[in-house]
């Protein structure tokens, strides 16, 4: 014989089975058609997250090679005048960058770069006009402005910010790094950068039409060390031999 508290506790069982039901169906039902729409409007967001490319670019490398060539080609030692023309042989190489030099290891326009750099003297107005001139692009540059007093510190530093920049961003970004220093002396500095960092980051600001200039702090530690003296690279770069290609 079924007592009213147990037909009672039977039908509160059944309604509550139904609600929940009802609820999971819906809940199921909004998410699959929520995920359609930002699917068909948006596309993959992860897969569009992992195919942004950035590029690091190790500024002082790639335009050595790019002033050693151009300077060879007239038969000029370029040590001879490396201290002369660079105000020049700047405009020369970024206009040579964002033209042939990307169409030639097939970069996409769209894509971002990160120059990364030590302080040159008198050179911020070239580097604010450089980024004027190419502001179709997506440019930052990475400056280090400070000069250590450790001679391996301050030769090293920019090739030690290009390692780090790779280190961070490849986690999140398809990263890829133009140079052509293979880093085989890093063992010897990398573990001497156990400091904080400060940086001066340059780029075009497309809504004010000016550029944005800020300083950021880097915390390194011995995790961010060891890994950086461990990961692989992955490159896009123009060998030096084979500039003359597009010179």
């Amino acid at each position: 014989m079924i007592t009213m508290n147990r037909l009672f506790a039977n039908s509160i069982n059944k309604v509550k089975y139904i609600k929940e039901n009802y609820i999971k169906e819906n809940y199921i039902k909004e998410k699959y058609i929520k995920e359609k729409y930002i699917k068909e409007k948006y596309g993959n967001y992860k897969e569009k997250v992992l195919d942004q490319k950035v590029y690091i670019v190790d500024f002082l490398n790639i335009f050595s090679d790019f002033r050693e060539i151009k300077y060879k080609k007239y038969d000029i030692d370029f040590h001879s005048v490396k201290h002369c023309n660079k105000e020049q042989d700047t405009y020369d190489f970024f206009n040579l960058f964002f033209t042939k030099y990307i169409e030639y290891v097939k970069i996409d326009k769209s894509s971002q770069f990160y120059f990364v750099m030590k302080k040159l003297n008198n050179y911020d107005t070239t580097l604010d006009n450089i980024i004027k001139m190419h502001k179709i692009f997506n440019i930052k540059f990475i400056i280090i402005e400070d000069k250590y007093n450790n001679d391996i510190l301050d030769k090293n530093k920019d090739d030690f910010l290009c390692q780090y920049f790779f280190y961070i961003l490849h986690k999140t970004n398809n990263c890829i790094l133009i140079s052509n220093d293979k880093y085989r002396d890093k063992k010897d500095y990398v573990k001497l950068f156990n400091f904080d960092i400060f940086i001066k980051v340059v780029n075009y600001n497309r809504k004010s039409d000016t550029l944005d200039k800020t300083i950021l702090k880097i915390h390194i530690t011995d995790t961010i060390s060891n890994d950086i003296l461990l990961q692989k690279y992955t490159r896009c770069t123009i060998p030096k031999r084979d500039l003359d290609n597009i010179l």
